[in-house]
């Protein structure tokens, strides 16, 4: 969707498609032919499904928004597939693509387990700069309750997250929060607050790419086996946003993920998100129905390393 708030789609808005394909950026020439065709989503993915490619509206939606790329073998000869049911020029949206997006500076180490989960993989590292340890392998999550928040601007009000822990080694004494935000949100806007049973530490956001990494620090040392309840909340979203994913790096045993939007910006349709690992698609796995409250959740048992997430349509 194309919104005043959006000035990369007010762009593209003025440049036909002929131009947005010969100059780019990728995610607004494929949006541009999409529209031109006059396909949804829905049946643009059919097609490609009907021609033996498998790929879900949420990725396709995910690469015009600028959310994600293709760069798996499968997502670009989805590329190729959709040039040719759409008429394009052979090459004209793989030419935009350019080379594959490193995915990041522990590609090869994995010292934080994210490469293939978030698409700032480098940009996290780089913010971290190894003052902030993040190896998920200290603490092992046993729940993890995540409520997500819109405003009537359509935008992610706030991020509310509470935690139960189990210490994997002595003397662990802190947690670290990565939050990424829509491509278009502002860095220095990305907020974390502390709730309960934690502080805010080190707290470092990316010059350019909207996403921050806080330390949490507990209020005290945990012994090997002991748990340990916190809660925080991240915030500063200030462009419209589609969907909320949250990525695990190890595996946790319980998650409820729950999304609440304003009286005044009810969405038409709210569905899950699933990756189950680093080496997969991210994929629509079924409708939510909202409930009366404007509210729709999802609740996995034994999830990651992968993504689990809500998206929703606007209009």
């Amino acid at each position: 969707m194309r919104t005043e708030t959006d000035p990369g789609a007010r762009q593209a808005d003025r440049a036909t498609t002929a131009d947005l394909l010969r100059t780019g950026p990728f995610h607004d020439a494929l949006r541009a032919a999409i529209e031109d065709s006059g396909l949804s989503l829905a049946h643009l993915c059919d097609r490609l499904a009907r021609a033996g490619i498998k790929v879900s509206p949420a990725s396709v939606s995910h690469w015009q928004r600028g959310r994600s790329r293709p760069e798996r073998t499968d997502s670009l000869r989805a590329v190729r597939a959709i040039e040719t049911l759409l008429g394009l020029p052979a090459q004209s949206l793989q030419a935009l693509l350019g080379p594959p997006k490193p995915r990041g500076r522990w590609a090869g180490r994995r010292p934080s387990g994210y490469g293939g989960l978030l698409d700032l993989a480098a940009e996290i590292a780089e913010t971290a700069d190894g003052s902030i340890g993040i190896d998920g392998r200290s603490l092992h999550t046993l729940w993890q309750e995540t409520t997500v928040s819109l405003g009537a601007n359509r935008a992610i009000s706030a991020v509310r997250s509470r935690f139960l822990v189990r210490a994997l080694a002595s003397n662990v004494d802190r947690q670290v929060a990565v939050y990424c935000a829509e491509p278009l949100a502002t860095p220095a806007k990305l907020t974390t607050r502390a709730l309960e049973n934690c502080r805010v530490g080190k707290l470092r956001r990316h010059r350019t790419s909207p996403l921050s990494v806080t330390e949490l620090l507990f209020d005290r040392p945990l012994h090997v086996d002991e748990t340990y309840l916190f809660e925080f909340e991240c915030a500063g979203s200030d462009t419209v946003d589609v969907d909320y994913r949250h990525a695990f790096r190890t595996r946790a045993d319980s998650f409820l993920l729950s999304v609440r939007f304003d009286a005044a910006a009810r969405p038409t349709r709210c569905y899950r998100l699933l990756q189950e690992s680093p080496h997969v698609e991210l994929h629509h796995d079924g409708d939510l129905t909202l409930s009366r409250a404007r509210s729709a959740h999802v609740f996995r048992h034994d999830v990651g390393p992968g993504v689990v997430g809500i998206g929703w349509d606007w209009d």
